[in-house]
């Protein structure tokens, strides 16, 4: 009890003596490394069939790189890998199918610049430092759908077969994540943040093929029309270079 106490007591003489310091990241350049859980938009996660896509909660991993111009301001790029969960026993209620093959999930992969604001905390000069920082972020992304098929009666389905498959989709993104960051000895240091894909209504491309029961062929091209905004908790280590 006696070693808490004063382990609290010496945090709280650090923080006494905390000061801002806006400029203390300027002209210095980090690379950051996150995951975390992703959360789809209630269109996206909708089992309606009418405009729900069935998805369910999933993960994300991410790369930044920022370089810091003055007073805390940078810019950057980033890398981010999004994958959301397939809801397979509420679509499969929903096709009637007799069974079904589905393979992978809905996917996306995002390629954007970053605009950084940095609000750094110096808690101990040299060893300890907190940054609250916001950065908004635009690009391009794809997206992508599972491969599903599905397989029915000939007595009760015009066609006994049904495939949808995946077509090339690149659309545009706008996005925002804020957050705060520990910085050890200058270098290396951690971070938690929240992240927010804007919503947005894009078009998602996809094929249909449809094979009845002496083998004839239809096949067609189709799209999906939906909102693609998420949101996720995300948790990485981040590495500090040129630091004087």
């Amino acid at each position: 009890m006696k070693k808490l106490s004063l382990l609290i007591f010496v945090l709280l003489a650090k923080l006494t003596f905390a000061q801002f310091d806006i400029n203390y990241f300027d002209k210095t350049s980090s690379l950051h490394l996150n995951g975390g859980t992703l959360k789809p938009s209630d269109e996206l996660m909708s089992t309606d069939e009418t405009y729900g896509l069935f998805a369910n909660k999933g993960y994300q991993i991410g790369f930044d790189f920022n370089y810091i111009i003055k007073y805390g301001f940078g810019i950057g790029f980033n890398l981010e890998f999004d994958r959301l969960n397939f809801n397979k026993n509420k679509f499969l209620e929903y096709a009637g199918t007799t069974d079904a093959k589905i393979k992978g999930r809905y996917a996306s992969t995002k390629y954007g610049l970053n605009i950084v604001e940095n609000i750094p905390i110096v808690i101990d000069e040299n060893n300890f430092t907190v940054n609250i920082f916001g950065e908004f972020n635009a690009g391009l992304r794809s997206f992508n759908i599972p491969s599903i098929d599905l397989y029915y009666n000939e007595l009760q389905n015009k066609y006994v077969e049904v495939d949808y498959r995946n077509r090339s989709n690149t659309t545009g993104y706008i996005g925002y994540s804020g957050g705060i960051q520990v910085l050890f000895a200058e270098v290396f240091g951690l971070n938690v943040s929240y992240s927010v894909t804007l919503p947005s209504r894009h078009s998602i491309k996809y094929s249909v093929r449809m094979t009845d029961a002496f083998d004839n062929v239809e096949e067609a091209e189709n799209y999906l029309n939906n909102s693609l905004d998420l949101s996720g908790l995300q948790f990485g280590i981040f590495f500090v270079f040129g630091k004087d």
